[in-house]
């Protein structure tokens, strides 16, 4: 908790604000069973003082800071808690299973049926989500579908101010509130472009912008703060959608070959 707080917090707090915070910092589950009438026994200092030091650090008394404590608690358990390798097999495929439901067929169609028209096709995201976007990039080129893939967030903002309703722009973001990737639908959205979005929830910027938007179901496990979220399920969605596309292009190719 310490840690977190600003310095000039800190430097405003006395000497038994200050001890009683490292107190409650250094027992955080034991302060968490404790009514304030304990906590100020244990650390020698009245409720005042406590009711103080809960509204410097930003909150309204006792009865927030013990919320956030529970929250730190759980949080840690978390990050001590060993995952065997069974745990991370499941989780990894209960991500796409509990994916699967959330697919829309008939979204899935109408973006095929765009991706058959001569239209300009474009991905962007951030961070290890980029990586996926890439993929489904690389993925139609080696199928000779013409596209464009964008690791410059200025130089993809730019593209995107030159689209127009012959544009289709797939996005993805777990939290589907990304900033750069918010800003790059908005403007593409505003030219006229088809915007498809891949997000963590339906109750988010991405997807209120898009035109077609995917839900995923993703795990948020966190380790000492790194992210170690799963892009599983975009990346089956992408290929669920890429992968319908290139099957219905080698049907009209086949039929156009028997028609001739």
């Amino acid at each position: 908790m310490i840690e977190k707080l600003n310095i000039d917090i800190i430097n405003s707090l006395t000497l038994s604000e200050l001890d009683t915070l490292r107190y409650i910092d250094n027992n955080k589950e034991k302060v968490y069973e404790l009514s304030i009438q304990e906590l100020a026994k244990n650390t020698f200092v009245s409720t005042a003082t406590i009711m103080r030091l809960c509204k410097k650090i930003g909150f309204s008394g006792f009865a927030e800071l013990k919320y956030h404590l529970k929250e730190e608690i759980n949080l840690s358990k978390q990050n001590r808690k060993v995952f065997t390798f069974k745990d991370i097999l499941d989780q990894n495929l209960d991500g796409v299973i509990n994916t699967i439901p959330l697919i829309d067929e008939n979204k899935v169609n109408a973006i095929v049926e765009l991706l058959n028209k001569p239209v300009n096709v474009h991905f962007f995201g951030k961070g290890l989500t980029s990586t996926v976007l890439e993929y489904g990039s690389k993925l139609l080129l080696s199928h000779a579908r013409i596209n464009t893939f964008y690791q410059d967030t200025h130089i993809a903002h730019i593209a995107a101010g030159l689209m127009t309703k012959n544009d289709l722009l797939f996005v993805a973001s777990l939290s589907g509130n990304t900033h750069q990737v918010v800003r790059m639908a908005q403007i593409a959205k505003s030219r006229g472009a088809v915007v498809v979005s891949i997000t963590g929830s339906s109750d988010n910027a991405l997807s209120k912008l898009a035109d077609y938007c995917f839900n995923i179901s993703s795990h948020n496990p966190v380790k000492d703060d790194i992210d170690i979220i799963s892009r599983i399920p975009i990346l089956f969605v992408l290929n669920i959608i890429i992968t319908t596309y290139l099957k219905n292009e080698d049907r009209i190719k086949k039929q156009k070959v028997e028609a001739n």
